[in-house]
């Protein structure tokens, strides 16, 4: 199942998807672990929450979340200061070494701030060894001092996936984000740079591109002060061939070249010609929005690709997706998307976990589709980050053009305590459409008239089994009452 943080985190996100109570067997099927365990973590959740109990219990029913205080250390938690755990110890260890490679780090001065032993050290090397053989990288030891070696695209690559603000939705967050341990020059000088761009193409750039234009110019500012990239061998001048892709859009090109310029200044040294080349491409796979940047016109890959994933989630999904907005929208996240593949250009999705969990059906049948993409159109393997985005686009085409339930109210007379409940379910329920209010007498009379129902809900018990799905309410409508209507209407949602 994987460490304990992991399993809390995933327990966390179960409940806090399901508004409802759930039981240990219900999480340990979904945890793919023990009750045993369920239990274990429940406990060490709520041992180590402050203000009383964030998971509640109640026997016959199970564990509930209490959503507004994890909504509240959801918040807050990024601004509290913690120990480092062995792989945030590792991850900080790895990073100092791909800044300063191909330099070398003395292990004591490396490992110092974490008080830690030999046999740690020595077994946090192998675990860095073969995280960076990832990256085609490899950790050198030489007497009592470590280096990375490897090429220097290969070595911000592995800096960007680990460098820790990528959960950082408000970029202007980094200004007073302790624990990132960034530099507060550099960070107001990039973030001034990431204004300028935005000025000067008329438009704004959303997270998480804003992100990761700023990790990579923080890499390069960094990377200049250990370094000196123009010491780097495999710093070069701007081939032919990238000089053509540069005039593919000569607005960015400029913008990139400014922005370079500007680094030159700020570091009070010469830059390779080639970095023009590198912001470039990153602007050209991060979407932007405004009037400048809205495209009408695209590749035929890109268009290709698009209508691709429009073809086979409609199979997937069992709905007819033929419309001009969708098909613009989503080939406008492909564009860049395509060329992030090109040029090894992650963009880390902070809401993969969630949405994994959230959209787990459509998250799978994305991940298919995108396989037979790579596949078909000669493509890198698409990750699970952009698999996670696009999945996005398609939830939200299920959400927005889901067709009414249509829906039954049923009582003892039809009228009065039913007549009650269906203002208080039009109300609090627009996705339900109240197609009668009837009597249970006449139950079976009543569906040979409305064939097309899929919902009926009902003040009493109907003794008699119905083709139909079926919930027992109040006619005050609970809380409870509206929980258990809300994962009807999700059930139903589901199986269409």
């Amino acid at each position: 199942m994987g460490s304990k943080k992991d399993r809390e985190k995933r327990l966390l996100l179960l409940l806090s998807k399901n508004q409802g109570y759930m039981t240990s067997e219900e999480l340990a099927q979904l945890l793919e672990t023990s009750q045993k365990t369920v239990y274990r973590v429940i406990k060490g959740i709520n041992d180590n929450y402050s203000d009383g109990v964030l998971i509640e219990s109640e026997k016959g029913k199970g564990y509930k979340l209490n959503y507004e205080k994890y909504i509240s250390q959801y918040i807050t938690q990024s601004s509290r200061k913690s120990n480092y755990s062995p792989a945030e110890r590792r991850n900080r260890i790895m990073e100092r070494l791909l800044l300063s490679s191909p330099r070398s780090e003395k292990v004591y001065e490396l490992f110092e701030p974490y008080y830690v032993g030999d046999s740690v050290i020595f077994n946090d090397e192998q675990r860095i060894a073969s995280k960076l053989k990832e990256y085609d990288l490899t950790l050198e030891r030489k007497q009592r001092t470590l280096a990375v070696i490897g090429k220097e695209a290969n070595i911000r690559r592995a800096i960007a996936d680990l460098i820790q603000m990528h959960n950082i939705i408000d970029i202007d967050e980094l200004k007073s984000n302790q624990e990132l341990n960034f530099n507060n020059y550099d960070v107001l000088f990039i973030l001034d740079q990431l204004r300028v761009i935005e000025e000067q193409l008329d438009i704004t750039i959303p997270y998480p591109y804003n992100v990761n234009i700023f990790s990579h110019i923080y890499i390069l500012i960094s990377r200049s002060r250990k370094v000196g990239l123009l010491k780097l061998s495999d710093n070069h001048s701007i081939s032919e061939e990238e000089q053509e892709e540069l005039q593919n859009d000569l607005s960015l090109y400029r913008v990139a070249k400014t922005t370079i310029s500007n680094v030159e200044n700020y570091l009070h040294q010469e830059l390779p010609e080639v970095e023009v080349y590198y912001l470039y491409q990153y602007l050209v796979s991060s979407r932007m929005q405004g009037i400048v940047r809205k495209m009408t016109s695209f590749s035929t890959k890109v268009v290709e690709v698009t209508q691709t994933y429009l073809n086979e989630m409609s199979a997937y999904l069992n709905i007819s997706i033929n419309s001009d907005s969708i098909f613009l929208d989503l080939a406008n996240h492909i564009k860049p998307m395509l060329n992030r593949l090109v040029h090894n250009i992650r963009v880390k999705n902070s809401l993969l976990d969630q949405i994994k969990i959230t959209y787990e059906d459509i998250f799978e049948y994305v991940s298919e589709v995108s396989k037979v993409i790579s596949e078909k159109y000669n493509l890198p393997v698409i990750n699970q980050d952009e698999n996670g985005f696009i999945t996005l686009y398609f939830a939200r085409i299920i959400e927005t053009n889901q067709l009414p339930i249509r829906t039954l109210i049923m009582c003892t007379t039809g009228v009065g305590t039913s007549e009650l409940l269906k203002v208080k379910i039009k109300k609090n329920f627009p996705e339900l459409e109240v197609v009668d209010v009837v009597s249970t007498r006449d139950s079976k009379k009543y569906l040979e008239r409305y064939p097309e129902v899929e919902l009926i809900l009902t003040t009493t018990h109907l003794n008699e089994n119905l083709p139909v799905k079926t919930l027992l309410v109040s006619a005050m409508l609970t809380a409870d009452d509206q929980n258990r209507i809300q994962q009807k209407i999700k059930e139903i949602n589901n199986e269409k």
